[in-house]
């Protein structure tokens, strides 16, 4: 269990076994027995997996692309039968010894097409293997530091692809004006999205997972941005923004990060 798709494998049979044929026989094959919930929505361990499997009889899960990173692997995807309305986003593992052992998620309500026609999970998914993993992290982490963090909304005209940019977000249409005036103007209204800390990484060729932690008016959330670089621009986002529960430490006490 050393390569990416010895690890990217387990994880995709992981999720069809629990999430689709609901073989929760499949928590002892799959899952290290101390296993560690982040997810505020699911009790902890294998016992807490279980029983939201149990409870869930129509769930299923399409998978739209899976990355792997060290022992991290990012399942960005759709789920149905989780909530009254299809959900999407980002499900993050640990997996160490050939067992997942840490599980982290971001998940909204799945939207209509935006301006631009692009859904939550459209474009492209297979992975390039020759593109340079490391250079392209530090691009994202470079851009969202001064972008999101810093907030200077102008950075974007020079780390993006400008007009060409792809957008998935669901109330933004495509381009980097696009974006600027989106951010702009929910920040002056004065609900903008702040950002302070990115928690973790996951790339893999030209795609790049952060899943970092902020506020809106004051309020904690999740963010989940996966971002797609292309000769050496910042090309492509798709993302999951969520509030987190008050409560969520009533499920366990893990935190949600």
């Amino acid at each position: 269990m050393n390569t990416n798709t010895d690890k990217r494998q387990l994880v995709a049979q992981a999720h069809d076994a629990l999430f689709n044929r609901h073989d929760v026989s499949a928590l002892a094959r799959y899952f290290a027995q101390d296993f560690i919930e982040h997810s505020p929505f699911v009790a902890d361990g294998l016992a807490g997996l279980k029983a939201m499997i149990e409870s869930k009889p129509s769930l299923q899960h399409e998978a739209a692309r899976i990355l792997v990173d060290g022992d991290l692997v990012a399942v960005h995807g759709r789920y149905v039968g989780l909530e009254d309305q299809p959900l999407v986003g980002f499900d993050l593992y640990r997996v160490q010894n050939g067992k997942i052992t840490e599980h982290w998620d971001g998940l909204v309500p799945e939207a209509p097409a935006n301006a631009s026609g692009r859904t939550q999970l459209s474009g492209p998914t297979a992975i390039d293997t020759q593109a340079d993993t490391e250079a392209n992290r530090q691009l994202v982490l470079d851009f969202f530091q001064r972008f999101l963090i810093e907030g200077d909304y102008n950075v974007a005209f020079d780390y993006t692809t400008g007009d060409h940019f792809h957008q998935h977000s669901p109330d933004i249409a495509d381009g980097a004006q696009n974006m600027v005036s989106f951010l702009t103007a929910i920040r002056d209204e004065g609900h903008g999205l702040e950002y302070k800390k990115v928690h973790r990484t996951v790339a893999e060729g030209q795609f790049v997972l952060t899943q970092s932690e902020g506020a809106i008016a004051g309020k904690r959330h999740a963010y989940f941005e996966l971002w797609r670089v292309e000769k050496g621009k910042v090309a492509e986002l798709w993302d999951a923004i969520a509030e987190v529960p008050e409560d969520h430490e009533a499920v366990h006490q893990h935190g949600i990060f």
